[in-house]
């Protein structure tokens, strides 16, 4: 698979929040949750956006047989 500007813009973004993330973990609980929150907004989005690319490989999402969403 080939990555689109689409998908590497949003690994990019979920990556950032994530360090930025853990960074706040244990000095700042409240920064720590809204980069928290900023990066599951961003892997859902990732998620979405890879999973409709997949379809668009495989024709369908008939190749995903026994995997489902996390959340």
């Amino acid at each position: 698979m080939q990555f689109d500007d689409m998908l590497e813009n949003l690994l990019n973004e979920a990556t950032m929040y994530f360090l930025f993330a853990k960074r706040y973990e244990y000095v700042d609980p409240q920064r720590h949750m809204y980069f928290y929150q900023k990066h599951f907004d961003a892997a859902m989005r990732l998620e979405q956006h890879y999973m409709m690319l997949m379809g668009e490989e495989h024709g369908s999402h008939k190749g995903m047989h026994g995997h489902f969403s996390m959340y």
